[in-house]
This record gives structure tokens, sequence and C-alpha cells, in this order.
């Protein structure tokens, strides 16, 4: 596989008779910031480890930008910097990867896959980084939360579900600053031309949190309905009482509802078929 090209894979969900799967996409947490909002990101944690317990099912599937380390941009400049300079930016980006991973980590074996977004920092050293040199810190991460890793690009995946029953997911990072909330869900009916025939697309990077549900009549299935998501975001924006102003305030953007969309997911009988029902965003965080 290389960078771009698009993954597909198939992910069996052994849900219960009457079990909910809580979908979750995540993305565009951006620690290492002030104003990453590290409490809101625990909350969530807790939040799905009681779900769990009370009998939910909890899957979780990543957006990119995990971590602030590094744009775009900062790639550009980090190539003219000295070998020392790159092993003491790896060795911060290990330290916020680190930091990250302790929160996450009883979530590990619930992430299905990890995107790459605009900030992923390139290890350039093996000795500051465990033997990590060559690949990226959404690779590590990757690693270390047990999933797969899908790339830069799209990734079209399939939850399995028992009874021969199926969604398709569509997933991208996404790109573009459209402030506007139409802007916001036609860049996602935008993607989801991408993959006609995907069930739920899924887009980060501008924070975003949202679910527009899309009906519709299928010749096979019958009636469908197909929903657009923003993953949301922990980037907090206009700080009260600081006097340094983040990213979103000093280019005046448009603040957003932090946190991320929870999609529900169940298998029932309906007039002797199995169908997958729910699709219902839910919000808490």
């Amino acid at each position: 596989k290389e960078d771009g090209c698009l993954i597909k894979t198939a992910y069996h969900i052994d849900l219960k008779p009457n079990q909910d799967l809580l979908f979750i996409p995540i993305g565009d947490i951006q620690y290492g910031t002030d104003e990453c909002d590290v409490e809101r990101l625990k909350r969530l944690v807790t939040w799905c480890i009681k779900k769990e317990k009370a009998g939910y099912l909890v899957r979780l599937c990543g957006l990119g930008d995990y971590t602030d380390l590094s744009s775009p941009s900062e790639k550009v400049k980090l190539k003219g910097t000295h070998e020392t300079t790159q092993k003491s930016i790896d060795e911060l980006a290990m330290l916020y990867l680190g930091q990250l991973l302790s929160i996450l980590e009883p979530l590990k074996g619930r992430f299905l896959t990890l995107l790459t977004g605009h900030h992923v920092h390139d290890f350039s050293s093996n000795k500051k980084t465990g033997g990590w040199g060559g690949r990226n810190s959404d690779q590590w991460l990757a690693h270390h939360l047990g999933c797969d890793y899908a790339g830069d690009g799209h990734t079209l995946f399939r939850l399995q579900f028992p009874h021969d029953t199926h969604l398709t997911v569509g997933a991208w990072h996404g790109q573009g600053g459209g402030q506007t909330p139409g802007w916001r869900v036609n860049m996602r009916i935008r993607q989801s031309d991408i993959y006609p025939a995907a069930d739920i697309v899924i887009q980060g990077h501008d924070n975003a949190k949202l679910a527009y549900p899309r009906s519709g009549v299928d010749f096979d299935r019958g009636f469908i309905k197909r929903l657009s998501v923003g993953s949301g975001s922990f980037q907090r924006a206009y700080l009260d009482g600081d006097t340094q102003a983040g990213y979103a305030e000093k280019w005046g953007l448009v603040p957003t509802d932090l946190g991320v969309t929870i999609i529900t997911v169940s298998v029932e009988k309906r007039d002797g078929k199995w169908v997958e029902t729910g699709r219902y965003p839910a919000m808490p965080f």
C-alpha cells in the first residue's frame, strides 16, 4: 500500500441480539496544544468503558490530527534543519504520543483503523523513537492501539454484522475551511459521491460535529438511509482570559460544538428479514 491509495477492509462486528453498537469516529484532537480539551477526551474514554460494562459494543475509527505535530508547512521547514534538531523534535513527538496513548489505552482493541490528517510527524531517528525512523506518528499510534493504519487518503470499510447484514463506511480526513453550516454539510454530500454505495460517510478537518441524514429508494434494498457525518473536534477556540489567541481566534474562525458524533447501530428482524437499523447520532460530548 502506498500513501494516498484507497484502503478497503471488512470488519466483523459480533453484535448480539438486542445489543447496540456505538460507532464513534474521532479526530482533530490536536494533542499538545493549549486548545486541546484533554478533560473532554478523558470523559469520552470513561463513558465508552461504562457503556461497554452496560452491554453496549464500542468501536472507533480515527480521522487524523491526533497530535499537533507536524503540519505540511512545518514539514517543509524541517527539511532544512540539522539532524540534531530533527531528533529533538522526534523526542517531543514521542512525548506527546506517549501521553495521548495513556489516555486512549483503555480503548485499545476497539479502534478499527486510523487515517492520517494534515498534522502527522515523520520520524527521522530510530534511536530516539525505538526503531520507528522512516515511519510516522499515526502509524505508531495505530500499532499501539492495536488497529489498522489506513494512510493519508480515503478508506472504504464494511461493518459486517451477523445474519449477513452490513453497513459500508467511507471516511476521509478532509480539507477546506468553509465556515457556514451549508458548506460543511455540502462538503460531506460531495464526498459521498466518491463512494455512492456507502451508508455512512465521514469527514473531519473542519471540526464540525454533525450528522445529516439522506434518504432514498434502492431497487434491491428498498428504502435506504445514508448518513453524512462530521467527526467533531477536541480543539477549543476563544479561550476565556487568555491573552495569547489560539489558531481559531487569530483567523476569526467560527467556534464549533466540541466532542464527537456517536452513531448507534443494531440488528433486528423485521417482517422475517434481518436488517441493520439505527444510525441515529447521539452527541453527549
